[in-house]
């Protein structure tokens, strides 16, 4: 597939300057929800104290769109975030939105901060929801078309599909429409979904929906309305859906968040009535009981408390964070897995890292992965140290985009190697790995997850799993291209 076998060994090619020397990483979340949420609950600076609370350093207030919505967005709703602002400086706050999607599912809109972010916003929703107009509804052009709008503004903001496998609604063509229409735009999808204690309350894993519904695609199996590992289907099956659109050579990339809503243990009853009137939604203060067997929405962490995005950004800015997000470079990690990862590639003279692309200028060039990770040393919140048992490095060619616009696989995509700590060299609680490829003929992508438990991939997540014993970190693809 990639010319001769990968080898790996003491070997080196010799090496550049790691392309993680200059910047910094900053965990964030960008799917958060507020009282400004029918189904919400907090106060914007709840949950950005809260997500400051947990370490983060950049987050995402999405409340989902609509007409309750456009009431409070440029007014209330703004004011209280710029608020959150001047009170916690050390976290970088992002107006958002959770789009419900014409004839799909939903999505983050992160939008740069301008002097019109929130106006931005309102326009968006006002024509481009699915609850904004009702007779006749939109449809998937109007989807394209939105992403066409976020593509044409100057300060052109991001937009990830959010638990895109939950109900099957968004089909492979509607994936690859959006990518196409928004190419700086529309780049991936939550690898996995928040909702991350759903579990203990009697839900499954990322509160999915475990069958299809009337939308949605018909080419998906049965299996991809779960969870495997904590993560979407079509991120964790290795030659899936993911893989099919990396190898057509799209800038195409996951991220991971908390879509916090209520807390674990939160009981506090919550007047929903005052949404559709006045655009909030009113805690009330006092506890409801629960009968046993009743369903409980109490399956959030706070933002940054399970689910973490890990993104390296040249500086603390606002607008370096949203580059280096478009740009891939960033991996995500449940329950504190691992401390920090490095993954990137070279060939000697260039270096490239998570989310690039290494331009190769003639075959039979050797090129040289290279896996840093830090072991991490703190307890989590399950109470344990979590222990890396091994990662796999995952490879598939990339070629031509692709004639049937619903393939939803990636054939060459597969398991290279399983790496253990064993295998790596060591330093303290640093581990790294080199694998070599040696005469590159054609062009691939390589990407790198790992886990603390000693499964050979992903299993699907059974319904009273703890979510703090299953634990996996996924970095973002790399594509190495050769000339053609």
């Amino acid at each position: 597939m990639l010319g001769t076998p990968p080898l790996d060994g003491a070997r080196r090619a010799s090496t550049p300057q790691t392309p993680y020397e200059h910047g910094l990483w900053l965990s964030g979340d960008h799917h958060i929800h507020t009282k400004y949420s029918s189904d919400g609950r907090y106060e914007i600076i709840e949950q950005v104290r809260a997500a400051e609370r947990s370490g983060l350093g950049f987050c995402v207030i999405t409340d989902h769109g609509g007409p309750s919505h456009q009431k409070v967005v440029t007014a209330v709703a703004y004011r209280e975030l710029l608020e959150a602002r001047r009170a916690c400086p050390g976290i970088i706050v992002f107006q958002g939105l959770e789009w419900n999607i014409p004839s799909a599912e939903h999505g983050s809109i992160i939008v740069p901060p301008t002097h019109d972010e929130a106006q931005i916003i309102e326009q968006f929703e006002s024509r481009f929801d699915a609850k904004s107009r009702k007779d006749p509804p939109l449809g998937e052009p109007d989807a394209v078309a939105g992403v066409s709008f976020l593509q044409s503004l100057p300060s052109r903001p991001l937009f990830f599909a959010n638990h895109p496998a939950r109900r099957g609604l968004d089909s492979p063509h509607e994936l690859r429409a959006w990518s196409d229409a928004g190419p700086d735009v529309m780049r991936g999808f939550e690898g996995a979904p928040g909702h991350s204690a759903s579990t203990l309350m009697g839900e499954l894993r990322g509160h999915y929906a475990d069958k299809s519904s009337a939308g949605s695609f018909p080419g998906y199996p049965t299996e991809s309305y779960r969870t495997f590992g904590g993560y979407d289907y079509y991120t964790a099956e290795v030659g899936g859906l993911w893989d099919s659109l990396l190898s057509e050579g799209r800038p195409f990339y996951i991220t991971c968040n908390s879509d916090s809503h209520r807390y674990l243990g939160d009981l506090v009853e919550v007047d929903r009535s005052t949404y559709k009137r006045d655009g909030f939604v009113t805690p009330l203060g006092t506890q409801r009981p629960y009968r046993d067997g009743e369903t409980r929405y109490d399956f959030d962490y706070p933002p940054g408390l399970y689910t973490s995005t890990r993104v390296f950004a040249k500086s603390r800015d606002p607008i370096e964070v949203l580059a280096a997000m478009r740009a891939g470079n960033m991996y995500t990690c449940l329950g504190g897995l691992i401390e920090s990862l490095r993954f990137f590639v070279h060939d000697g003279t260039q270096a490239v890292p998570m989310g690039g692309f290494l331009q190769l200028t003639k075959p039979g060039a050797t090129v040289e992965l290279i896996v840093d990770i830090e072991l991490s040393e703190q307890r989590n919140l399950g109470g344990l140290i979590p222990a890396l048992h091994h990662f796999d490095l995952i490879v598939g060619e990339v070629g031509p985009p692709v004639a049937h616009r619903d393939t939803l696989r990636s054939p060459s995509a597969k398991i290279l190697r399983r790496v253990l700590p064993s295998d790596c060299e060591r330093s303290g609680r640093r581990l790294r790995f080199r694998q070599r490829f040696r005469n590159v003929s054609r062009s691939f992508f390589v990407r790198v997850r790992g886990t603390n438990t000693s499964v050979v991939s992903p299993q699907l997540d059974p319904p009273d799993i703890d979510p703090w014993s299953d634990l996996w970190f996924y970095g973002n693809p790399i594509f190495v291209m050769q000339k053609r």
